[in-house]
Order: C-alpha cells, then sequence, then structure tokens
C-alpha cells in the first residue's frame, strides 16, 4: 500500500513551522519546528523518507522561502 505524506512549511527567516498530514486524514498527524538550515531541512526529509513512500511538500514562495526552493 502506498503511503502518502502531505507536507505544509511555513518559512520563517530563522525557522520553519511544519505541519504534515496523510491522505486518509483530515487532521493534522504532527506539527514541529525545525531551523532554516539545509543541513536540518535534509535531515528532516531523510526522516520522513524512511516512512513514507511519497511525500508531497508545499511552502510559501516568499523572500524567505526561495533558499528551501533551491
Amino acid at each position: 500500500m502506498k503511503r502518502k505524506l502531505y507536507v505544509g512549511m511555513d518559512v520563517h527567516k530563522e525557522t520553519i513551522q511544519i505541519a504534515y498530514l496523510t491522505s486518509n486524514s483530515k487532521e493534522i498527524l504532527k506539527e514541529q519546528q525545525i531551523k532554516h538550515n539545509e543541513v536540518q531541512i535534509k535531515k528532516f526529509i531523510k526522516k520522513l523518507k524512511t516512512e513514507w513512500n511519497e511525500i508531497h511538500c508545499c511552502y510559501e514562495a516568499g523572500v524567505t522561502g526561495y533558499p528551501l526552493y533551491r
């Protein structure tokens, strides 16, 4: 069975506030905050990949979100 996860990211200068839910749920599965740096972002995504087959992420495309896109 394919397990999908949807991740929303609210990007700030120093931190990223993250909320995620599954394709089977309309409620937030978990919320957390990580530091806004490449190492922390990669670590977060790598951990999700061990638990989920498919991950869909979205973030705000503002000034602080562009480094996340790259």
